[in-house]
């Protein structure tokens, strides 16, 4: 039993291949000229039964109102039915996510670009309460006259009060003149801030507030040195010298203890050292310490990450684990030492990032009033906990913060693997408590808990309550926090309203779709178009009116032609939208159009009419494109113009064949183009098809129908235009037919055999090339390609005009199976052709007799002492010929073959265009090189020999990245000047190998200088690299290579210098912190 055909199951049948019940109607109309209601609701296709639940809206159905809004918990990407959160997104930021959590939470400062330098310094400043309270008892006055004072008075009181979660850092930055987009130290920023703040401090009449800074941050120290014969010391170690913050050195060291040991270890003066001793008058060895005089409540240790390499006057950072303790006790270095002086670590300033000159400032600090640790990255403030890196001893909560932050207790370092490395436990006393240890910490603050007679006097420092702030400020917070508050109210509200009305919105939608709907039995309903009514369903802000002119015929009627574009709305649904939107007009149900109704019903019978006659028409067409001559007169037609009028299916179709069946046969002289005319190819059809075609098209485009009879005669204007190409062409074809018969050797291209004794010339491979291309042109190429170069020209440009030589090599000769051939060329070299076939050229392309360019074959008594283009006269043909091509049997395999000419190759003339080519083919500007990178140990044959291939100029490459079965391959923009350096570095942008890692080769040859270019490697564009990745070293990031790279080409750090923390500093502490640094 055979299988049944459901290939056209489902598909629709064509408008001519079964009659749709419209088209039934139309006639039923035409023929008697009544319409009845049943025939309106067929046309309007009101029959049609409610539908629920379909996949999307239907034109073919007026009832059909699914898929205007989209299903339950549905969505879509824009308009009323987006998600809900898409919808608030559009209001706006929301002010109230930038509200602090609470009172207890510290604010964040914003970034200006490369501010966190100055914001990690600000917020280690601001949580020390007795600096903060200092700076808020300045008098108001005080304020007035120091623009940096008052912006740092602003800036702690917004951090203390305001109820928002970060501080706009701007004014104050724009108070001290600073360059928001450059990254700065923020050790040197630090050091000048506290500089410029003593001097602007000193104006306060407040005890407190004026040496605020000397009394926290200073201590004292004596630079003591001993003589070793007397015992004395100098007169210059009893003096006493400030500091302000102590810098250790830690490359080398492990931890806090070392390098205190280190900052105050005995230096020995001896040889070219010696001191010079008052009491023993003469130099002498002598020992050298530094001996703390007394401390400051807030002791700063400056970590000494960045070393300075005098090989490329570059600063590099040390990244070694360092640790350091919760608690330490700074007694046993005092010059009378005690064990009553304890610090607690307050604070942490650390730098994330490799380079010296880039990276990111955060600081750990902890809050004084109930222990808790933060983190204040800029804007974001974390809390960490009890522990300055948010972790519990010995139980870290995340590894990637372990790795980066290191923390340990009793010794134990945890090292960037994330390896616990026990190191030997510091004996000395110093060190209380828990260890901690960071590879990026920067500066360790240490506040005092207990300090005796020793310390400096911290007594005068005026302390506020830290719960309020001071007068002056209370009316400017308080009505920043109320501007903010409104500002959350307002959005919160507008957010609820427009919230609010999205609901109601999508309940109106809903509520009128749902009484959409008119029973097909239902005599009351309107009409709407689709358009409006998918538009008010869908968007938040719906039409202002209704708008049904889409769907009004000429008349103002329900244009039948437009019920796929057009709803039927019940009488409900219509008058809730009509009362509240206005507009219209209103299409009732007694809105039909009867008047297009009988004219759609005239036009369907007239398409039925045409549809036959062209089908009783048809056999008559095609039996003319067959070749059958009709009986009777007949007319031309466009033979293309009939062959699609054939295959069209629908008269209301537009195509090429609506531009008349003569169009293209008619001349510009208004007359019958010539048969053999380009596009003109004609047919003859009988007169009955001919009339048809006629009153068909005429109907529609009279202008465009001319009438051409079978034996009407073409124009003569254009049969004598033609006739005389025709003539050209001929003779054109003629010469060429002739001239390849001539040279059928030179046509194929092929080397062919050469022969020694024998005499032969040159001729430029280009020209040759030339030559055969335009020879070879046939069809309706035959006169597309211009004559090649006068031949005669082109061997006197080959002489040059210095020594009268040739100036162009002849290709290579090559010994195959006993045979000479030279090598192939289309654009390089000269190629030598036979003496007849010179000859003819010479007749052909009217070279003067004589004129030529000689070659023969000579044979080098050896390797070496061929010489290309020598000058040694050509041996008479005739008496040595037999001679010759015996010696060249004889001696073909042990004497190599040259070329032999006449003149000589100018070498000296050749050598200087080839310097001067070079020279300009390196001096290349933003061009394309290939990179392949290999995966195994050696590249494919086809990678390696592929930068010998000729590169092609206007080749588009691809400048992504790609797979290849060996590897990737990329595009890189270069210049012959480009460094292999800056090469890699844009291979370790696009592959991401480590620089360090890259083998880098074209063809076989490694290349391995970094300073040299791409010129000084030979390398072009086009050419083809290739690498492989060694892994030795580790991967690192290309933003820390860049930046150092950007740091070598920097003359000096600009620093500070141009901003106010330098304007009234002395030019010694500049100096200073350069030389620290």
């Amino acid at each position: 039993m055979s299988r049944p055909n459901t290939r056209n199951k489902n598909k629709r049948p064509r408008a001519d291949e079964a009659e749709s019940p419209s088209a039934a109607v139309f006639k039923k109309i035409h023929s008697t000229g009544d319409i009845s209601k049943s025939d309106t609701r067929q046309i309007y296709m009101v029959w049609k039964p409610l539908c629920h639940g379909c996949h999307g809206n239907s034109k073919d159905s007026p009832n059909c109102f699914c898929g205007l809004i989209p299903t339950a918990n549905g969505v879509r990407k824009t308009g009323l039915w987006q998600k809900t959160q898409e919808i608030v997104r559009g209001l706006g930021p929301n002010p109230s996510k930038d509200l602090r959590d609470c009172a207890e939470t510290p604010a964040g400062l914003t970034n200006l670009g490369a501010t966190c330098y100055a914001n990690s310094i600000l917020q280690c400043l601001y949580m020390n309460t007795s600096f903060r309270s200092g700076i808020f008892s300045l008098e108001p006055d005080i304020l007035k006259k120091h623009p940096v004072l008052d912006q740092l008075a602003r800036l702690f009181a917004q951090l203390h009060s305001s109820k928002m979660a970060f501080i706009d850092s701007a004014p104050f930055i724009k108070a001290l003149e600073l360059d928001n987009g450059v990254q700065q130290d923020s050790h040197e920023f630090l050091t000048l801030f506290l500089s410029l703040l003593e001097q602007s401090l000193s104006h306060s009449k407040v005890a407190g507030a004026r040496t605020i800074v000397q009394h926290l941050f200073r201590g004292s120290v004596s630079h003591v040195t001993r003589c070793s014969s007397c015992g004395k010391d100098s007169a210059a170690s009893s003096k006493m010298e400030d500091f302000y913050e102590l810098e250790l050195n830690i490359k080398g060291l492990n931890n806090l203890e070392e390098s205190m040991n280190d900052y105050f270890s005995e230096e020995a003066l001896d040889g070219e050292n010696q001191y010079f001793c008052e009491s023993c008058q003469k130099r002498v060895d002598a020992t050298h310490w530094i001996k703390v005089r007394s401390l400051p409540p807030v002791v700063n240790f400056q970590l000494k990450r960045y070393v300075f390499l005098p090989k490329t006057t570059t600063k590099k950072k040390i990244s070694s684990t360092f640790s350091f303790p919760g608690q330490l006790d700074m007694g046993k270095w005092l010059s009378n030492p005690s064990s009553s002086f304890t610090y607690d670590l307050a604070a942490i300033l650390i730098h994330k990032g490799t380079a010296a000159n880039s990276g990111h400032y955060v600081a750990h600090i902890k809050d004084e009033s109930n222990g808790q640790w933060w983190e204040f990255d800029d804007e974001t403030v974390s809390k960490l906990g009890s522990h300055p890196f948010g972790e519990k001893p010995g139980k870290p909560s995340n590894k990637d913060d372990q790795k980066s932050q290191g923390i340990s207790t009793a010794g134990s370092v945890t090292d960037n693997n994330g390896n616990n490395n026990i190191h030997q436990e510091a004996t000395s006393i110093s060190t209380v408590g828990e260890m901690f240890s960071s590879t990026d910490a920067y500066m360790l603050m240490y506040k005092c808990t207990s300090m005796d007679g020793n310390a400096t006097e911290s007594n005068n420092i005026m302390e506020i309550n830290n719960d309020s702030l001071p007068h002056h400020f209370l009316d400017e917070i308080h009505e920043l926090n109320t501007s903010y508050v409104k500002s959350c109210e307002e959005y919160q509200s507008k957010k609820d309203s427009h919230l609010a009305y999205i609901t109601e919105r999508r309940q109106e939608v809903k509520s009128v779709l749902m009484e959409a709907p008119a029973n097909p039995e239902d005599d009351s309903y309107f009409w709407i178009s689709t358009d409006w009514l998918r538009q008010w369903a869908d968007s938040i802000t719906p039409p202002s009116s209704i708008d049904n002119g889409p769907i009004q015929c000429e008349h103002g009627k329900v244009a039948a032609s437009k019920v796929t574009s057009m709803k039927r709305l019940s009488a409900v649904a219509w008058q809730t939208l009509f009362s509240k939107y206005g507009g219209g007009p209103t299409l009732s149900s007694d809105d039909f159009c009867m008047e297009c109704l009988k004219d759609g019903a005239k036009n369907a019978v007239s398409a039925d009419v045409y549809r036959d006659r062209k089908a009783s028409l048809k056999n008559l067409a095609e039996a003319a494109l067959a070749g059958s001559s009709p009986d009777g007169p007949s007319y031309f037609v466009s033979k293309t113009w009939l062959i699609q009028w054939l295959r069209k299916k629908n008269a209301d179709i537009t195509s090429d064949a609506d531009n008349g069946p003569t169009s293209s046969l008619q001349c510009c002289h208004g007359h019958l183009l010539p048969e053999h005319a380009p596009g003109a190819k004609r047919i003859s059809v009988p007169e009955r098809l001919w009339l048809f075609l006629y009153e068909t098209i005429s109907a529609r485009k009279a202008d465009d129908v001319v009438t051409f009879p079978s034996d009407c005669q073409p124009c003569e204007i254009c049969s004598q235009e033609l006739s005389d190409v025709a003539s050209v062409e001929g003779n054109l074809r003629a010469v060429k037919l002739k001239q390849r018969q001539n040279h059928e050797k030179l046509i194929s291209g092929k080397s062919f055999t050469l022969h020694p004794g024998q005499k032969y010339y040159l001729v430029p491979s280009s020209w040759l090339s030339e030559w055969r291309a335009y020879i070879t042109a046939t069809g309706k190429n035959i006169s597309s390609l211009p004559e090649p170069e006068s031949l005669e020209a082109i061997v006197n440009s080959l002489i040059c005009e210095k020594h009268s030589r040739l100036l162009q090599r002849p290709l290579d000769l090559v010994c195959k199976r006993g045979s000479i051939i030279q090598k192939t060329s289309n654009t390089d070299g000269s190629t030598m052709i036979p003496e007849s076939d010179w000859k003819l050229f010479s007749e052909e392309w009217s070279v003067t007799p004589g004129k030529g360019i000689y070659a023969e074959i000579a044979f080098s008594k050896s390797s070496r002492d061929k010489l290309h283009g020598s000058s040694e006269a050509i041996p008479n043909m005739d008496e040595d010929l037999d001679q010759s091509l015996d010696d060249a049997n004889d001696d073909l395999g042990a004497r190599k073959p040259y070329v032999k000419t006449n003149p000589e190759v100018c070498e000296e003339c050749i050598g200087e265009r080839e310097s001067c080519a070079l020279v300009e083919k390196l001096n290349y500007q933003n061009e394309d090189i290939h990179v392949h990178f290999v995966r195994g140990k050696e590249a494919p044959k086809s990678i390696k020999e592929a930068s010998k291939a000729v590169p092609v100029s206007d080749r588009r490459t691809s400048k992504r990245s790609r797979r290849t079965s060996s590897g990737n391959s990329i595009s890189l923009k270069v210049s012959g000047s480009t460094s292999v350096y800056q090469l890699k570095l844009m291979i370790w942008e696009s592959l991401g190998i480590v620089k360090e890692n890259q083998k880098l080769h074209k063809g076989s040859v490694e290349i391995k200088d970094d300073f040299a270019t791409l010129a000084d490697n030979s390398i072009f564009p086009g050419d083809v690299l290739w690498v492989r990745d060694s892994e030795i070293y580790e991967n690192r990031d290309i933003a820390d290579e860049i930046s150092e790279q950007k740091a070598d080409i920097l003359q000096a750090e600009e620093g500070f210098r141009g901003t106010l923390l330098t304007s009234g500093v002395s030019a010694q502490l500049c100096q200073d912190i350069a030389f620290s640094e």
